[in-house]
């Protein structure tokens, strides 16, 4: 008897199948429409890395539930019928935390481990535990991850030095990847991130706060010095990795965007990408004196070359986040104002959250739009201080929920090799 995998997280939240399921061993484990809210039932399947069932039950299954995920995603469905259409594990398992409340804590985290810089006490093994959790969380939550830093980075000014820290670690991973970097050399990159401007930590916290930051010969000294400063303080506290410590020293020199990035050393290379990924950060942050700008703004003055036209690094940059990264807002056709939920399979085609309607009023909820489809395409990317409306965040968890739901359909299908559906664009994981 033939048997296909099914991994176990993506039948959590439903009731019960109409197929069976059997081990690996190809012993039946439940019969079809078992109840799978049963606890002794549930101990039975945690107990199994992998079940399996029988590929034409289990296609019949999935294409069903395809062309009904389908159906609510293309219909305007409110979400308590998405919610109808495919349960989902993480919105039924008790009271999860509120978005964001993992990465703020690391934040604070981050923060509270930088105050004793220059000290005695052991602020590196915080900023080497923060990022262990930072990039287990980033893996486990790409698309969420990248919302959180982005939406609050247009909102907010507390912790600035932080949150810029940890949104650079996210997005120089990312670009690593893509430049198909070893994982030892990507996890020294996000460690440079963290701390390429610990030189001037709380500097860089007191100037975001004032709206006219009086800048003192003294301050600017620091601020000109601040990469030589991090790599002492580094070095100070026990680092010794040369290309960690030469990729700070390096991160503030712009004369390596001339060159072409195969022809950089390592560390030069890990040092351009660093400087990018931190000015983009930076422009699309608030700051007491200046609102935050859009995606497309910082995009035309960190990654356009000379002619007008992106070059290598600002290509990949606009690759990986595309140019409505998720937490970004954005006008669309309809007239509808909407914020990303999740990069699309083309940078110009997000997945968005719709917020206000065509006649400018807040929605009661808010709506996913696919904006590959002309009538929800994308006009205009907004800067924060654009949008009056507050998202609520919690039904964009939801809608989030519903997504990874639709992804999970999608895996299956392709582990069975299916074809895929078109509701399982995005790009969460």
């Amino acid at each position: 008897m033939k048997l296909v995998p099914l991994a176990l997280e993506h039948i959590q939240g439903h009731t019960a199948l109409p197929f069976q399921l059997y081990g690996g061993d190809g012993r039946l484990l439940l019969p079809a429409n078992a109840r799978l809210d049963n606890p002794r039932v549930l101990e039975r399947l945690r107990q199994q890395r992998e079940v399996y069932v029988q590929p034409n039950d289990y296609e019949a299954w999935r294409r069903g539930m395809a062309k009904a995920v389908d159906t609510v995603l293309f219909t305007n469905a409110p979400l308590t019928q998405l919610a109808k259409a495919r349960p989902d594990p993480v919105m039924r398992s008790g009271a999860p935390e509120q978005p964001g409340d993992l990465w703020e804590n690391l934040v604070k985290m981050l923060n509270a481990g930088m105050q004793s810089l220059g000290t005695d006490k052991p602020w590196l093994e915080r900023v080497l535990e923060v990022h262990a959790k930072a990039r287990g969380l980033a893996e486990r939550r790409k698309e969420e991850s990248l919302f959180h830093f982005v939406y609050t980075g247009g909102i907010i000014t507390a912790f600035y030095s932080a949150r810029q820290a940890l949104r650079s670690m996210i997005m120089a991973g990312d670009l690593g990847r893509e430049l198909k970097w070893d994982e030892d050399r990507i996890e020294l990159l996000e460690k440079a991130a963290l701390t390429m401007n610990i030189g001037m930590w709380r500097q860089q916290d007191q100037i975001v706060t004032h709206a006219k930051p009086l800048i003192t010969p003294e301050l600017q000294a620091q601020m000109d010095t601040h990469a030589a400063e991090s790599v002492r303080l580094l070095q100070e506290a026990g680092v010794a990795d040369e290309l960690w410590l030469e990729a700070v020293r390096l991160h503030d020199d712009t004369s390596l965007a001339a060159q072409p990035i195969a022809q950089l050393q390592p560390a030069q290379q890990m040092a351009m990408l660093l400087n990018r990924v931190e000015r983009y950060g930076a422009l699309i942050s608030r700051r007491a004196g200046r609102e935050a700008l859009s995606p497309t703004q910082a995009a035309q003055q960190v990654c356009l070359g000379a002619d007008g036209r992106p070059d290598a690094m600002g290509a990949l940059l606009l690759k990986v986040m595309s140019l409505y990264p998720p937490g970004s807002y954005v006008a669309l056709a309809s007239n509808e104002v909407g914020i990303v939920l999740a990069r699309g399979e083309h940078v110009r085609q997000p997945i968005v959250a719709a917020l206000r309607n065509a006649q400018g009023m807040t929605m009661s909820e808010p709506r996913l739009r696919y904006t590959a489809q002309a009538q929800s395409a994308v006009r205009a990317a907004l800067r924060p201080s654009e949008v009056s409306t507050d998202p609520p965040l919690a039904k964009l968890q939801e809608l989030r929920s519903f997504l990874r739901s639709a992804q999970a359909v999608s895996a299956s299908a392709a582990a069975s090799g299916a074809p895929a559906q078109a509701a399982t664009a995005g790009s969460e994981s």
